[in-house]
């Protein structure tokens, strides 16, 4: 039976520190789709909101972006109408729940900034103005380990991977860990298990995870928690409302609550060395994608 829907308990957190000139920007990423990334940065958005927090959520997914879906809103513009000139980046911003505002995904231009430097830059100056509106920006990027899921996350504060049990995503997810790793190993990387049957399961994925990142990579990652799989979060999905705003004391919520403490207690850049969140993209995107590849294989 779907548990009911009741008032959402009192959620804070007291240990986030915000630089007060720029947003700390958490990316949450996979080796593979259809992981539950886009469900865990949604709630993710809306948990730190809790936090009395301005939260910006970038919907960088160009394949599977589905960040209006899942929470029940249809933007009328895209980065397409501001690239055209036709709106500013303000005005295709889209309120969200609790009040967490939402930055719509656009293929054709993350195809663009795929391609040309110049594109980022008008985003990024276009960002410059806006950006000191927000306490915090969550990107949901793509996945894999294309040039623009690794740039986005190699510019970011903090990194979640999502990785389920399927052993496809274990070696997708391990093959992004060694890109950013081998890129900037200083990155502070959580690994979040989705879709498990137990927490036992979730949590002996990361230590086999974490074995592998020691191991051949000389690093180790953080264990962010684990989410079992719960009818109430396929239900939510369902009625377009986040599992954290329909089920708040479900399982699936209290384990997000758990990563969400999770994430902010990892240690992150210093603040004098953050990037604005197209900065970061426009610096990191010329990473050699096909060297890394081959160490991969």
């Amino acid at each position: 039976m779907l548990e009911s829907r009741t008032t959402p308990s009192i959620f804070t957190l007291s240990n986030l520190r915000v630089d007060k000139n720029r947003p700390e920007i958490f990316a949450v990423t996979s080796g593979k789709g259809g992981v539950g990334k886009t469900n865990i940065s949604v709630n993710l958005a809306l948990l730190l909101r809790r936090l009395k927090k301005n939260v910006l959520l970038v919907d960088a997914d160009i394949h599977l972006g589905n960040v209006d879906l899942l929470l029940g809103i249809r933007p009328s513009a895209t980065l397409a109408e501001v690239m055209s000139g036709e709106k500013t980046l303000a005005d295709i911003i889209v309120k969200g729940p609790t009040g967490i505002d939402v930055l719509p995904a656009s293929s054709a231009v993350l195809d663009m900034i795929d391609a040309e430097d110049q594109v980022i830059k008008r985003l990024g100056d276009a960002f410059l103005g806006f950006e000191h509106n927000y306490d915090l920006v969550i990107v949901d990027t793509g996945a894999g380990i294309g040039r623009n899921v690794t740039s986005f996350s190699l510019g970011a504060d903090k990194v979640i991977v999502v990785v389920t049990p399927d052993p496809a995503s274990i070696a997708d997810a391990y093959g992004v860990i060694k890109i950013l790793l081998q890129k900037a190993p200083e990155l502070p990387l959580m690994l979040v298990t989705n879709m498990v049957h137990s927490e036992d399961e979730g949590e002996n994925l990361f230590k086999k995870m974490n074995l592998m990142v020691q191991r051949f990579l000389h690093n180790k990652i953080v264990f962010g928690g684990a989410i079992l799989r719960d009818e109430v979060i396929q239900d939510a999905v369902r009625r377009q409302t986040p599992v954290v705003l329909e089920y708040p004391n479900s399982r699936p919520a209290n384990a997000l609550k758990l990563m969400t403490r999770n994430l902010l207690k990892l240690p992150s850049k210093d603040a004098s060395d953050r990037q604005s969140l197209f900065d970061g993209v426009r610096e990191h995107r010329h990473t050699t994608i096909g060297k890394i590849n081959d160490q991969t294989s």
